[in-house]
């Protein structure tokens, strides 16, 4: 367990996924897009989003595996360039539930925290998703051995975010446009007002997101 000052303590409860704090959702027997939350949420925040999804992939939504306050958490705040492994422990869990699965596991959608994990999958294998979006979230901030080979494939991704959130000032909010710019096929949908959260504008963007990526699918399958 450690302890920040701003954020309190975080205590890992395994390195593996629980799958007893699993949410799912969508169409049955589809490709899977994982749902990751924030710092102190669970696995039931952004389950809460499924009905306003496309309907044609499963949406996955799990638990951190750290204990954080009465919730849960991915990695200990505040973030720290020079301790990779605080975020590369979440990583590893998602990456071995997603090898579990008897489907593909196609994108993923994480907020905040999650957000950070999931573009971290891609950082450690730029094959590892289809597609991201990422929510009020942020590359881990350091490079990584895999930048370049992400830089070179550049998945889908969309970024949405608020211009008034009170974990961004304008060169952290920089510092992501530009490292998502380069590494991604960026979409960003800004939210001059809105805060740490996630609006009806930002939702549709997301679904609108989801079905440009379904389309895809659906051609090659036919």
């Amino acid at each position: 367990m450690t302890t920040s000052p701003q954020y309190g303590p975080v205590e890992l409860i395994s390195p593996h996924l629980d799958e007893s704090a699993v949410v799912r959702g969508g169409a049955q027997d589809a490709p899977i897009v994982l749902l990751m939350h924030g710092l102190g949420s669970d696995e039931r925040d952004l389950a809460s989003l499924v009905p306003f999804l496309p309907p044609v992939f499963e949406y996955v939504s799990v638990r951190g595996i750290f204990r954080y306050v009465q919730g849960f958490a991915w990695f200990d705040m505040p973030v720290a360039p020079d301790r990779p492994e605080a975020i590369e422990t979440s990583a590893a869990a998602v990456e071995e539930w997603i090898a579990a699965q008897d489907r593909p596991v196609v994108g993923a959608i994480g907020f905040s925290q999650g957000g950070a994990v999931a573009l971290q999958l891609l950082r450690r294998d730029p094959h590892a998703l289809r597609f991201v979006v990422n929510l009020s979230g942020f590359p881990f901030p350091a490079a990584m051995q895999g930048d370049t080979a992400l830089a070179e494939v550049r998945p889908p991704a969309l970024w949405g975010h608020g211009g008034m959130d009170p974990l961004y000032d304008p060169e952290r909010e920089q510092a992501v446009r530009e490292f998502m710019g380069a590494h991604t096929a960026l979409e960003e949908e800004r939210r001059p007002q809105l805060g740490h959260a996630v609006d009806e504008i930002e939702l549709r963007a997301v679904a609108a997101f989801l079905q440009r990526r379904a389309a895809g699918f659906l051609d090659r399958r036919s």
